[in-house]
């Protein structure tokens, strides 16, 4: 099982021989026994490449979570320092969180774990964790609702009004809510509340909609096109922060109050945790609060 795991993640006999230092074709046989034994085909192959077939993709991810269970038990019968920390964490996120956050984290948990190694897929869907076979999805919500799932919150983060200083110094600075009417405001569309901006009132959360000038679906583009002075945009603080602290984007104060994200670490339960994803999921609430702590200093001064 563990060797057939090997082939999937590297993609080819050859390789997971030279992971395991024997011959491809030891793999393949153990490979053919193992569809032997299970009386189905896991791999299709010719002699140039390989495929997974779908009987293959249900059996990896079976797998592996009976091998990550099987070597967190071994950690917890043996008091937690059998060995170091390997093996691949995949982690979904919204794209915008993707760089430099996610990156930047990920590569100070490498230098500390080098032996774990991470797919990190990025987009802004809800996380399928079944088909998915993800160990961790990071979630921006305003509220998440309950469900079978573990929801660790990480940090919090305001959303924010901003535009270019050459938007602002062209058009004005907007000061109350009915003064967007007249400027060119932008949507970032791929969320729940759709083409909408959120808004805190006595009633809870209403959504605030006009003419958008553009909407968008990707925060990065999304971010460029405030900071070209394409016009005014609502994003996370955590997104934009950098610009701000640049002068590439000017926060827009209004008679009106925006609501605030919480970040979450959701994933599912698991009576035997793999010992890599416990250490991460540690690392990230760690890093994310150090980060909040910072940005309330600078927001301070």
């Amino acid at each position: 099982m563990a060797l057939f795991c090997r082939v999937v993640e590297l993609g080819s006999f050859a390789a997971a021989a030279d992971d395991q230092g024997i011959s491809p074709a030891i793999v393949g046989r153990h490979v053919a026994d193992l569809e032997n034994l299970l009386g189905l085909r896991l791999i299709n192959r010719t002699t140039r490449a390989m495929e997974i077939t779908e009987a293959g993709q249900l059996y990896y991810q079976g797998c592996k979570e009976m091998l990550d269970q099987l070597v967190s038990l071994e950690q917890v019968v043996s008091g937690g320092s059998a060995q170091t920390p390997s093996g691949i964490i995949r982690i979904s996120a919204p794209e915008g969180l993707g760089s430099p956050h996610l990156l930047e984290l990920i590569e100070s948990f490498q230098a500390k774990y080098p032996d774990v190694l991470f797919d990190l897929s990025l987009d802004n869907d809800r996380t399928d964790f079944v088909s998915s076979n993800v160990d961790i999805a990071i979630r921006m919500a305003i509220s998440l609702e309950d469900s079978s799932l573990i929801m660790r919150k990480l940090a919090e983060t305001p959303f924010v009004l901003v535009a270019a200083p050459t938007y602002l110094r062209e058009h004005g600075t907007p000061k109350t809510l009915a003064d967007l009417s007249g400027h060119a405001c932008l949507s970032f569309g791929a969320t729940r509340l759709g083409n909408s901006w959120p808004l805190v009132t006595a009633k809870g959360i209403r959504k605030f909609s006009q003419p958008w000038r553009l909407v968008l679906n990707q925060t990065h583009t999304h971010r460029d096109a405030i900071a070209r002075g394409m016009g005014i945009g609502l994003l996370p603080r955590i997104m934009v922060e950098k610009l701000i602290g640049q002068g590439k984007l000017i926060p827009i104060e209004l008679d009106a109050e925006f609501p605030v994200l919480g970040i979450y670490a959701v994933y599912p339960s698991r009576k035997f945790q793999p010992n890599r994803v416990r250490l991460f999921l540690e690392y990230l609430q760690e890093m994310f609060c150090l980060k909040a702590a910072a940005s309330n200093v600078v927001d301070r001064k």
